[in-house]
């Protein structure tokens, strides 16, 4: 009896490791975003209307989450008080 327990964990155990992991993975898998850093700012990519006001809408870190979420108010580019860095763009 033990024989035959130990001979079927040896057949699953290589039945397993030939099938390999992608039998196993769900098919709709997503790539999570990197965290960012605490006081990371970017600024969103300018449509029509910011660039005819100036006014660009901006992106922090948050402490608790580490993601990016929009400020609540909008900086002025041509004043030179935003961010240097523009915000990717979710795929």
């Amino acid at each position: 009896m033990i024989r035959k327990s130990i001979l079927a964990g040896a057949v699953v155990a290589v039945a397993l490791s030939l099938s390999g992991p992608s039998a196993f993975a769900k098919t709709s898998h997503k790539a999570k975003e990197p965290p960012c850093n605490f006081g990371q700012a970017c600024t969103n990519k300018p449509d029509k209307v910011s660039r005819a006001t100036g006014w660009v809408t901006t992106k922090r870190c948050s402490y608790e989450s580490h993601k990016m979420n929009a400020d609540v108010f909008p900086c002025y580019a041509p004043g030179g008080a935003c961010p240097a860095a523009t915000c990717k763009a979710k795929k």
